[in-house]
């Protein structure tokens, strides 16, 4: 008999997990183009772009390949073990970024970091799992505020810990967090996964890749794709661009954390919005006003003339932007079978990360032939792009959408 699940008692102990998760991420990866500097003597700010996107290409690469790994590991073994694997993975790894005596070094620790740990993943597929399908748009939208409102804590805590102590300290924190983090899920989540009910249903419904991988999910993952290349731009360069807008390295690593607040405020604030109208409105109706607005104020970003208007720009694209996985992810469910949801969002997650690793080429390029600011330009064009594709995305969700997993199985096994 499958344990009882209390998902009203889950959410709150899973949410406040990612929050200290991201508290400890913010802590140190906002920083690294400054680190590159200070502790690595890289100076030349166009190199340092090039170097900066390629540690996120060697984390980007590294997440590609276990997000699908461990998303079907999830649908075999459990969900809460694969949040446990990444929370006690970063706890380990990231600390010892801080000791990286060169660049190579410090990317080859990135890489074999991002391959075991990655927890938002994990975590919303462990929610959706446990979480009545009623309720999947609210725990979403609310994981998403715990994301980032944690993110927006860790930005001004380790800007605060790099000023005054320095990036070893900031590093040293940030895995202390995700150990807290890793302990509470261990302790208090709980998963109604049975490992041997699991492989016996696999037994009996064999999935074919041509029925799984149907035209509306094919549709979908080339939007995740798109979004994980645009959001990744966004993501590993502000610093730069905090600098090139106040006008040197004085100040940076402090307005950098105060601009990555004001991200996660407007992300805590579209976790609420997108959590309440997701039960309420068909998410895909949701996706054309959130990309207009995505695109319209991070071209904003890239056209700041001092850092208030950075601040306020950063914080409506933020907004906008962190509407757009959630409503992806509620899009998915709302077309695959339950049993399937680790793989389904280990597919997603790995096709957002390969974003990732185009962006980490894209970005690199563009910063050197065009500098920072067209890094952000760029994004806003990619998120443009994203509205002609979400027609046929729609249409085909349309005809493949059902509000029953066991039907949507029953249709795929035929």
């Amino acid at each position: 008999m499958l344990p009882v699940v209390n998902w009203k008692k889950n959410l709150f102990v899973i949410w406040l997990s990612q929050f200290l998760a991201m508290v400890g991420f913010g802590c140190c990866m906002p920083f690294i183009p400054l680190l590159l500097k200070e502790n690595l003597n890289i100076n030349d700010p166009n190199l340092r772009g090039v170097y900066t996107n390629i540690y996120y290409l060697a984390s980007m690469v590294s997440l590609c390949i276990a997000t699908s790994v461990w998303g079907m590991l999830a649908d075999r073994f459990g969900r809460k073990l694969m949040l446990l694997r990444a929370s006690y993975a970063a706890a380990l790894f990231y600390p010892l970024l801080a000791f990286a005596p060169n660049f190579w070094v410090l990317a080859t620790i990135r890489f074999v970091c991002s391959f075991f740990s990655g927890t938002v993943n994990p975590a919303q597929t462990l929610l959706i799992a446990t979480t009545p399908k009623e309720k999947h748009g609210f725990v979403l939208g609310v994981l998403s505020t715990g994301t980032n409102s944690g993110n927006m804590l860790g930005y001004l805590l380790g800007a605060e810990i790099v000023e005054r102590f320095g990036y070893t300290e900031a590093f040293m924190t940030c895995g202390a967090i995700y150990l807290a983090s890793a302990l509470l899920v261990h302790i208090f989540a709980k998963d109604d996964f049975n490992v041997k009910l699991a492989k016996k249903q696999r037994s009996a419904k064999q999935y074919k890749f041509k029925d799984v991988a149907t035209p509306a999910v094919i549709w979908l993952l080339v939007l995740f794709l798109c979004f994980g290349i645009s959001n990744r731009l966004l993501q590993p360069n502000m610093a730069l661009l905090v600098e090139e807008v106040i006008g040197g390295i004085k100040g940076a690593a402090r307005y950098t954390g105060i601009v990555s607040a004001a991200a996660s405020i407007g992300g805590f604030f579209a976790g609420l919005c997108m959590g309440w109208l997701c039960d309420r409105i068909a998410p895909r109706k949701l996706m054309l006003p959130i990309l207009i607005f995505s695109s319209a104020f991070t071209a904003a970003m890239a056209l700041s003339t001092n850092v208030n208007m950075l601040i306020v720009c950063r914080f409506l694209a933020a907004f906008a932007i962190c509407g757009i996985q959630p409503v992806l992810q509620l899009m998915l469910t709302k077309i695959t079978p339950q049993e399937l949801r680790g793989t389904y969002f280990g597919w997603s997650g790995s096709i957002n990360t390969a974003g990732g690793i185009v962006c980490s080429f894209l970005g690199g390029t563009v910063v050197w032939f065009c500098g920072i600011r067209g890094v952000y330009l760029t994004a806003a064009v990619i998120l443009a792009i994203m509205i002609p594709i979400l027609f046929p995305t729609v249409m085909a969700m349309k005809k493949e959408f059902v509000t029953d997993p066991d039907a949507t199985a029953k249709n795929l096994q035929k």
